[in-house]
């Protein structure tokens, strides 16, 4: 119920957050992505470092437009965001997941988007796959914002070599991941990860976020404190 409560604002935002252009974009081995990217609006003309926002649920189109609420807060500090959908609403996991790092690489040939290193930001589902994702090439990103997410194959986290982590768990996730946040903690230290973890008192799986908390995350890993 607190999920679908999320999704119905996020939806109801929708009028007052105009997505710049729907691309469709092909990788190495000749399917394609489609991504839904945005561009700050007041915040001259770029290039602007990248963010992929990650999806939860089975990140379909529709979980997907549902994550705008997200997206919209981190265009207006000044990111360009993308958000993949799924082309088989199997979330990017696995093989899926490896498409990602070329959707990177092909989003930042546009003139708007900054090239080196970009941001992963994924909610329940959508950071359990940025964390696995980020763990294939740690050095390729700024971090990782997982609001929440866990480790569901241990097997699939490498080095992270000194990856930032942002991760928040809700107190009272109905999921109890909750319960995994000393586990998972650990597990992405031993990796070599700097985490930043914390549970949010009196929250679910879906809550919303303290920019007064990750803002200041989000300029000490630019290199901007």
């Amino acid at each position: 119920m607190q999920l679908l409560r999320y999704i119905c604002l996020a939806l109801c935002l929708l009028s007052t957050f105009v997505h710049a252009s729907e691309e469709l974009i092909t990788v190495d081995d000749g399917s394609t992505v489609k991504v839904f990217l945005f561009y700050p609006d007041a915040d001259g003309e770029g290039p602007w470092p990248l963010s992929i926002l990650m999806s939860g649920g089975t990140a379909n189109e529709y979980i997907a437009r549902a994550q705008f609420w997200l997206g919209h807060e981190l265009a207006s500090r000044g990111w360009a965001i993308a958000v993949p959908v799924s082309p088989d609403s199997n979330s990017f996991f696995g093989k899926s997941g490896e498409k990602i790092p070329q959707v990177i690489a092909r989003l930042q040939e546009y003139p708007a988007i900054r090239g080196g290193k970009s941001l992963l930001v994924g909610v329940s589902n959508g950071g359990s796959s940025a964390l696995e994702i980020a763990s294939q090439h740690p050095d390729n990103y700024f971090g990782v914002v997982a609001v929440p997410g866990i480790i569901k194959d241990e097997t699939k986290i490498g080095s992270l070599r000194d990856l930032p982590v942002y991760l928040r768990i809700g107190e009272n996730d109905y999921l109890r991941w909750n319960r995994l946040l000393p586990l998972l903690t650990r597990q992405l230290e031993e990796a070599g990860a700097k985490v930043n973890a914390k549970l949010v008192p009196n929250e679910g799986h879906v809550f919303p976020i303290d920019w007064d908390e990750l803002q200041p995350w989000l300029d000490s890993v630019q290199g901007l404190d």
